[in-house]
């Protein structure tokens, strides 16, 4: 990850986010469905040394906000279907720091090795660290990794250069590519950002056709812009 171009502290450039991404707590929540103050809480941890935070944004905070890289944002992904899974904090953070130094990446979970071979590099981890029993289960049942992970980790291209993720397929027809329009939802195909098109669809009494021929995409197009923005609403404070 090359470094941040930055005028003032805690300012970034425009021009440093180009093929970065740029997300706000809230908007990444919304993609990777994890709640926002639990999210914060995993960027900033507790206490004045921030020690037992999950991970550090590549990012800095403005004004005390935090806001997720692309690759942030897929960490995150990973995180949250974990923690649904019931893996605890504790086991996440030493399995993300042991992966971190085996993979030689600060970005672990947005690594290709995760959907090849995951559940071998998590097993020996696991060993490795001491991990708690629940993960030891969940690994070795009949929903091990990367079973649990792979319908989500299917949808990610990786880098065949790094290995790392370059783009995330996250519903039909559209894309979370941060090459393009600084990382927002785009139509694949198209490139317009599925916001546009939808608030332009309501805006103009949800006739898809119209608004096709507005931005000179397909009505399919639009379709698929008004079903992304309708499945990923606002995940809760």
């Amino acid at each position: 990850m090359p470094p941040l171009k930055s005028g003032r502290a805690g300012e970034f450039t425009v021009k440093s986010l180009v093929g970065l991404g740029a997300y706000g707590i809230p908007e990444a929540c919304r993609f990777a469905r994890v709640n926002v103050r639990t999210a914060n809480r995993w960027m900033a941890g507790g206490g004045q040394d921030r020690r037992d935070r999950l991970f550090k944004p590549d990012l800095p905070p403005v004004d005390g906000r935090y806001a997720l890289s692309f690759l942030d944002l897929v960490d995150l992904l990973v995180v949250g279907r974990f923690r649904e899974e019931g893996v605890s904090l504790q086991t996440i953070r030493r399995v993300y720091g042991r992966l971190r130094d085996s993979l030689d990446t600060p970005h672990p979970f947005s690594h290709r090795r995760l959907l090849t071979d995951g559940r071998t590099i998590f097993m020996e981890t696991v060993d490795l660290v001491g991990g708690d029993a629940h993960l030891q289960e969940v690994l070795s049942g009949q929903r091990a990794m990367p079973e649990i992970l792979k319908p989500y980790l299917k949808q990610i291209e990786y880098a065949p250069e790094t290995e790392t993720a370059v783009r995330w397929n996250i519903a039909t027809g559209v894309v979370i590519d941060p090459a393009r329009s600084f990382g927002k939802p785009v139509i694949a195909a198209e490139g317009t950002t599925t916001f546009v098109l939808a608030r332009s669809y309501f805006a103009n009494g949800e006739d898809a056709d119209l608004v096709a021929d507005l931005f000179d995409v397909s009505p399919e197009a639009v379709r698929q812009a008004v079903a992304f923005e309708g499945e990923f609403t606002p995940c809760a404070a």
